[in-house]
């Protein structure tokens, strides 16, 4: 555990600053620089590339996480990543030669506006490259157990000059339009950085040569492909759906209040850069009593940590919200709504490095292309109804049934559970800290409302925890920094 602990503080570090500079682009910058329509437009283009990452990388991704283990000898590892950094390209044609050839045909599947040009379209997909073939890169140096400066890129380095970009539109340098083409070349860029570190770090030389185990991988990679899809649709659709049956401003809304329960689930990313080829390695090993200690001390660490995040955004929302245009307030029960939802996935640990490194994955990724469906469903019907209260409906009954079905097939296959005496602790403080923030409203300027329920809430918090010895690590992490 000492490498993950490692490699998570200073991950989670580096994520949670590129949390508070893209919160403040996000809540801030963008809701006062940018139009609504133009920041709902942004926001479109980056969830329906997120949406289509899986389909241009075909889980290479995963792959190279879950098979470089495996190969012994230098010439077997470098067919293999030559081979993964070639599949992604059959979808680079493919989308091409779509865009060059039928743009109506895409056309039709996308919101029908004033905003969706052909320029527009065009960003998505080199978008979604970037994306897929920044994850590809990311992963030679993750298999090396190097995953800081990747996740500085991932986290941090685009906010930053999205920053600057922002204040050009500010001093009108440039228009709303150009500010999405800068956005594009901002993400080339860090892909390519990302191409050089990875090649620098896990250097190779390209060969092209069958693998020995090509069945295997191509097997795993159109489920990982599945599974991808899922996991982004689930996660994505909704901003999809906004636009296509509301106004297109109500996705910037919705955004917004995503970004804000995001937040909680900062901690779980970070563990997961280096709990998935960890979890690898021990699935590998059929080690599967130090698993199931991961799994649980990773389903608790995060429950807790994860746990004071989302009491410190239910105690401070009514005040954060006076900051910014009101009508952002639409989003409020929608951040209350998805919180929930990021706080079981917090309750999961590293199941997605058990399930998907594992021999098992294929059940589980087609039950989700069926959730797939329902997801798809459930904003179709509510989103009508209900707005974005709506879409954040749908995405909790559809994450709730996704995750409950991952817990149990694990137990299943392996006779493990993230589950201890403390989980249900844990779980009793975080709901009685919930119920308590309706009752606390202090009457002062909301800056000194948001210091003030800030260091009370994580006082309390953290007291009863390390008092009451919920987890282990933890109170041997507080005791190793007051120095005893």
């Amino acid at each position: 555990m000492g490498i993950v602990i490692r490699q998570s503080i200073k991950n989670t570090i580096s994520t949670y600053v590129g949390f508070v500079l893209g919160a403040f682009n996000v809540l801030f910058l963008y809701t006062y620089f940018l139009s609504d329509q133009y920041h709902g437009l942004l926001a479109f283009i980056i969830s329906t590339a997120t949406i289509m990452l899986p389909f241009i990388s075909l889980g290479t991704h995963n792959a190279i996480i879950k098979f470089y283990s495996s190969y012994n000898t230098t010439d077997e590892k470098n067919y293999f990543i030559s081979t993964m950094l070639i599949i992604p390209l059959i979808s680079v044609i493919i989308l091409v030669f779509l865009g060059l050839t039928s743009m109506d045909f895409i056309k039709y599947f996308l919101p029908q506006n004033v905003y969706m040009t052909n320029t527009n379209i065009w960003v998505i997909i080199i978008t979604a490259f970037s994306f897929a073939y920044f994850e590809v890169f990311y992963s030679l140096v993750k298999i090396k157990l190097i995953s800081v400066f990747g996740n500085f890129l991932k986290e941090i380095f685009h906010r930053i000059l999205i920053f600057f970009l922002l204040f050009l539109i500010h001093y009108q340098f440039i228009d709303e339009q150009q500010f999405i083409l800068c956005v594009l070349c901002v993400y080339v860029l860090r892909t390519l950085i990302m191409m050089v570190y990875s090649l620098k770090n896990n250097p190779f030389h390209f060969k092209l040569k069958k693998s020995k185990n090509l069945n295997e991988i191509i097997r795993y990679l159109i489920v990982i492909c599945l599974a991808g899809a899922v996991a982004n649709v689930v996660l994505e659709i909704d901003k999809f759906m906004i636009a296509k049956y509301l106004d297109i401003s109500k996705v910037a809304y919705y955004a917004v209040a995503i970004y804000i329960s995001s937040l909680i689930t900062v901690p779980r990313r970070s563990l997961f850069q280096i709990a998935n080829p960890l979890s690898s390695k021990l699935l590998n090993d059929k080690n599967y009593t130090d698993l199931g200690v991961l799994y649980q001390k990773s389903s608790l660490n995060l429950l807790i940590v994860c746990g004071l995040v989302f009491l410190l955004i239910v105690f401070n929302l009514s005040d954060f919200y006076s900051f910014i245009p009101f009508t952002y307030k639409e989003g409020y029960y929608v951040v209350l709504i998805i919180s929930f939802t990021k706080l079981y996935n917090a309750f999961l640990g590293n199941i997605d490095g058990i399930i998907f490194n594992s021999k098992y994955y294929n059940f589980i990724v087609f039950v989700g292309v069926l959730l797939i469906f329902i997801t798809i469903y459930l904003n179709y019907i509510f989103i009508p109804l209900y707005g974005i209260e709506g879409a954040a409906i749908s995405s909790l009954i559809a994450v709730c049934l996704y995750n409950s079905l991952k817990v149990y097939y694990v137990y299943l296959k392996f006779k493990l559970h993230p589950i201890t005496l403390n989980t249900f602790k844990v779980i009793s403080l975080i709901l009685v800290g919930f119920l308590i923030s309706f009752y606390v409203n202090f009457d002062f300027h909301p800056i000194l409302n948001i210091v003030l329920n800030s260091i009370l809430v994580s006082f309390i918090y953290i007291s009863i925890v390390v008092f009451l010895k919920f987890s282990v690590d933890i109170n041997n992490l507080i005791d190793k920094f007051l120095g005893k």
